[in-house]
């Protein structure tokens, strides 16, 4: 049954695999195509660790770099953490040996298969898959090892190797990746509360280790947390960009869980369908931290109640200093969302409600990808087709900031690009004389210009007033879907 389950999860996240790259994925193409000292050079503004910056360097000298060979690792790694969940699940089966639970089990990879939110970011050229299936691999191995212990059998060394590898990996892959480890250290020293000495010696060389791997990365963390402060004094703003709203985050991330990247424009429908699946989820997955059947082993219940709240709640905290807050960096957590599912679920004795709830949460999640798959506005940034007009209409593009020129770059159209400041930083007076002098230099009448992110780099819009005091007019306005592109005339 899991192979099916599997083959489901594969091709799900086969679909639309080709759509256009969107800004981040551009830079993670060109950075992947250019060598190994320029990762170190990007990768100081990107402000993750530097693993999925390597892997994607090797991958595109042997599979290119198509937007699906892009994708590839995303969607394996993504199918992957649905085996790894699954394997999560039996083991905590036959530690109970509850084999009549087993096809219980499956649901919690089911859910995962379908689920709309994790489908979205295996089909994104960035590291995000690759985290989340790091983050369970490592909590597999940690929940393996704390069992062992718990019951004196002592015969872990591989389990061992396997955190330490998949733990190491992780930090390397994202910096939320430490929140995983927090969630895992509170979990040890509740479970072992009254044996303090001997957790802390079954683990303290362990982290030991793993500090000593990650020390040559610490300078660059520093430089790279000083650039974020850099681009936000520049640009302030940006923090409204990358941070959620304080008070809207944690219902936003559940939403998001929940149906992943779509939304429902009309609010009143919106609101009813987040109320109902609110109370619904909330409800079994109170019940499954409380009463679930299919562990029936409260550290393991413990430990995945950890893995879904302690990131959650320290990465809230944390964003009232450092605005970081997105549900997507929050997808490490989104197995064990799906894993007290599963558990509230399997805790509810009449079996055909038992089905019907199990029913609906799949049916949530198809609906929800059936919206994805089929309306293009929940697409991605359609740069390919901003390269395509470009080309068709022999049209330079005005762009704020030559930060944005990388999609383009990427699709072949750079040649053609004016862009009026550089990095992150505010159009102020003096970008004038660099908007004026490219002016001078383009063939034809038809310019165009795209409003892409001017509420954050032109939020005074003098990019238009320039364009018109140089005598050109818009004369239409074309979308491709989420990138505003304005024509221009130049007049008499």
């Amino acid at each position: 049954m899991i192979y099916l389950i599997l083959l489901l999860a594969l091709g799900l996240r086969l679909v639309n695999l080709n759509q256009s790259l969107w800004l981040d994925e551009a830079v993670q193409a060109i950075t992947a195509q250019k060598s190994l000292t320029y990762i170190f050079q990007e990768i100081i503004g990107d402000f993750h660790p530097p693993l999925y910056h390597f892997l994607m360097h090797f991958w595109v000298r042997i599979f290119g770099s198509s937007e699906i060979a892009l994708r590839m690792p995303s969607v394996l790694f993504g199918v992957g953490t649905v085996l790894v969940i699954n394997e999560l699940t039996n083991y905590g089966l036959r530690i109970k040996k509850m084999t009549k639970l087993r096809i219980n089990g499956l649901l919690v990879a089911i859910f995962l298969a379908t689920a709309p939110f994790h489908i979205y970011y295996s089909q994104e050229a960035r590291m995000y898959s690759l985290v989340t299936f790091l983050a369970t691999a490592s909590m597999y191995f940690f929940i393996k090892i704390i069992h062992e212990l718990t019951n004196y059998e002592l015969r872990i060394n591989g389990l061992y190797l396997g955190y330490f590898i998949s733990t190491l990996c992780l930090i390397y892959s994202d910096y939320y990746g430490f929140l995983i480890v927090l969630a895992q250290i509170i979990g040890g020293l509740i479970i072992f509360r009254k044996n303090f000495n001997f957790y802390i010696s079954k683990f303290l060389y362990i982290y030991l280790t793993i500090f000593l791997f990650y020390l040559p990365w610490l300078p660059f963390l520093i430089t790279q947390f000083k650039t974020g402060l850099t681009a936000t004094t520049s640009l302030p703003e940006w923090g409204n960009l990358v941070n959620s709203s304080f008070i809207k985050a944690l219902p936003l991330t559940f939403v998001k869980f929940a149906i992943g990247r779509i939304t429902i424009f009309d609010k009143r429908i919106y609101g009813l369908i987040v109320g109902f699946l609110g109370l619904g989820y909330g409800w079994l997955i109170l019940r499954g931290i409380k009463r679930g059947k299919l562990f029936n082993c409260s550290s393991i219940q413990l430990l995945i109640g950890l893995w879904l709240i302690v990131p959650i709640f320290i990465a809230w905290l944390i964003s009232l200093f450092i605005p970081n807050y997105q549900p997507f960096r929050l997808l490490l957590v989104l197995p064990a969302f799906y894993l007290l599912l599963s558990f509230g679920v399997s805790s509810i004795n009449n079996k055909m409600i038992r089905n019907i709830i199990a029913g609906i949460i799949i049916g949530v999640n198809l609906i929800s990808l059936g919206v994805y798959f089929f309306n293009p506005y929940f697409w991605r940034e359609d740069w390919r087709g901003v390269a395509s007009y470009i080309r068709k209409e022999e049209i330079s593009l005005v762009i704020s900031s030559d930060t944005f020129a990388w999609p383009l770059v990427y699709y072949g159209e750079e040649k053609n690009l004016i862009a009026v400041s550089k990095g992150i930083s505010k159009i102020e007076e003096r970008n004038k004389i660099n908007l004026v002098t490219n002016l001078g230099q383009i063939k034809g009448q038809k310019l165009a210009y795209t409003p892409y992110l001017a509420d954050l780099y032109d939020p005074e819009k003098k990019i238009p007033h320039w364009l018109a005091e140089r005598g050109f007019v818009k004369i239409k306005e074309i979308n491709f879907n989420q990138i505003p592109i304005w024509e221009y005339k130049l007049t008499d």
